[in-house]
């Protein structure tokens, strides 16, 4: 049994990715409104902004808010794990598209030692994504540890 501080945490913590699942989901919809030709003037009077915040949110949506992927309670990996963490999904289900996600591969390492200027950020990858979800306390220690194995058999 938590203790009351204990319990107010755990709770902080299920609203944070409660909020950052709602916010994924609110780019995603602005994201599609504007593929179906919603200009960026027309988005911004319906949400209440100006017309430069609505491009820096398109341009976020097109990272952070891809189209759900068939199969699963995400567009990306990092979305599942917040959906879990808000308690939307059972740690099984989780885990099961955690393991079964698509990741993109890290970039080569440049080639060229004198041009050395570290490896591109692939947005896609196991640690951009569930190395985040496991920072920002979407995912325990236990369950990255257990993803990490669950991968390395495949």
């Amino acid at each position: 049994m938590m203790n009351p501080d204990e319990q107010l945490v755990a709770e902080l913590g299920r609203e944070k990715a409660r909020e950052t699942a709602a916010h994924i989901a609110y780019l995603r919809r602005l994201r599609q409104l504007h593929e179906r030709g919603f200009t960026q003037v027309r988005l911004a009077k319906i949400v209440g902004v100006s017309q430069p915040t609505i491009s820096d949110m398109l341009r976020r949506a097109r990272i952070d808010a891809p189209d759900v992927r068939p199969g699963t309670h995400g567009g990306t990996a990092y979305e599942i794990a917040a959906r879990y963490a808000a308690g939307e999904i059972p740690r099984a289900r989780m885990m099961s598209e955690l393991t079964g996600w698509e990741y993109e591969h890290p970039a080569e390492p440049n080639p060229f030692k004198w041009a050395e200027d570290g490896n591109p950020v692939v947005e896609g990858s196991f640690t951009m994504q569930v190395g985040r979800a496991l920072r920002d306390g979407f995912l325990t220690d236990e369950d990255y540890d257990g993803l990490l194995e669950a991968l390395a058999d495949r």
